[in-house]
């Protein structure tokens, strides 16, 4: 008995160094090709003048934990089925089935793997991903706010995300809080659809920048310049003349309701469990680390591979099979917040499909 409860520890270390292996290859991988297209993203950005360009590297770093919560459950799901793949086509695991290891033992020791990693991923959505996308928000607005000069590049005009104004600066100094030869093109409110749009020019030698310290508002104060009123087109302008002006310029958003439903703190959400959108977010939060546990189930019988069949023939539908699962989870978050489904149902039902397709996949491969 001793030797045998021995034998099972060698085989159990020998399994989970296979799969914890796979699983960490795959998820590195995956992690690389998602973290650089984030860093194009926030590349074009910073490009467009919407966040400064230090601040690249900590932007594109606080996306990792987010990834990985993703990442961990299609890693995992990867790493059973490519290791026991393996493992069954060079006979591997068949041999131990015929030494005693039996399907429920292999299925136990898979489970421990699953529930060590869900445990993983349960703690950054629940609590590492909400703090992380809160000090993401923070950092955005306080650079735009406290360095909104370090958003204009030097020779360029840059044209808002609403198409109503253009900034051009011919150039600015080293620490962007100094910028010569300023040049602001604004629309104004549209008074007569006969008469035509009018806009407001302003151009100056100087500007710096400067926060209200009530509104807490960036404006730009320009020195010795002019500022022109009119319609294009016609005759009635106006002409202005000043030795200092502010101009207000508005930052354009980078955060979207869903970005700022992330950084919610979850023991607020628990206290509004009857907003929807809140409800949502939280059963999002709970329904990734479930997600990774009923993958790895899948991934067992998807694993039985027969002993001359390649291990990778079974990869194209098990990506489907995840593919379907993430959308219906993101099909269901969705329809939580626009109150289509009940709170009561939430994402339960898609667990629950999926988990039939595991019971059917599992009878299916056991005949």
């Amino acid at each position: 008995m001793w030797l045998y409860t021995k034998a099972l520890m060698i085989i159990s270390r020998y399994l989970a160094k296979e799969v914890f292996g796979t699983l960490l290859a795959v998820t590195f991988v995956l992690l690389l090709i998602l973290i650089s297209q984030q860093w194009v993203r926030y590349l074009s950005f910073a490009a467009s003048g919407k966040i400064p360009a230090d601040i690249l590297l900590q932007i594109a770093g606080f996306e990792i934990p987010n990834l990985l919560a993703i990442l961990l459950p299609l890693g995992l799901f990867l790493g059973i089925i490519l290791s026991y793949g393996r493992l069954y086509a060079d006979n591997e695991l068949r041999v131990l089935h015929a030494c005693g290891l039996s399907i429920e033992r292999l299925t136990a020791i898979t489970c421990l793997i699953a529930f060590l990693t869900s445990m993983v991923v349960l703690v950054l959505m629940l609590w590492i991903n909400p703090s992380i996308a809160a000090d993401q928000q923070k950092l955005l607005q306080n650079n735009s706010v406290d360095n909104l000069l370090g958003t204009l590049i030097p020779g360029r005009f840059q044209v808002s995300s609403d198409g109503k104004r253009v900034v051009y600066v011919e150039k600015i100094s080293r620490d962007h809080r100094q910028a010569n030869n300023v040049f602001v093109a604004q629309q104004g409110k549209n008074t007569s659809d006969d008469i035509g749009t009018p806009w407001v020019v302003l151009s100056a030698r100087a500007g710096h920048q400067m926060v209200d310290p009530k509104t807490k508002q960036p404006f730009i104060v320009t020195d010795d310049g002019y500022r022109y009123e009119g319609i294009p087109g016609q005759n009635n302008y106006k002409i202005i003349q000043f030795k200092r002006y502010a101009v207000y310029i508005p930052n354009a958003s980078l955060t979207n309701q869903r970005q700022v439903q992330e950084a919610i703190p979850t023991h607020q959400l628990l206290k509004n469990a009857k907003n929807p959108e809140y409800v949502s977010e939280l059963q999002w939060r709970i329904s990734i680390p479930i997600s990774a546990f009923i993958l790895a189930l899948l991934a067992i019988p998807l694993s039985q591979v027969k002993p001359r069949q390649s291990r990778y023939a079974i990869l194209l539908p098990a990506i489907l099979m995840y593919v379907i699962y993430m959308n219906l989870l993101f099909a269901g978050r969705s329809l939580l917040e626009q109150k289509i489904l009940y709170t009561d149902l939430g994402l339960w039902w898609v667990h629950l499909i999926i988990l039939v397709l595991v019971i059917i996949t599992w009878r299916v491969r056991r005949t």
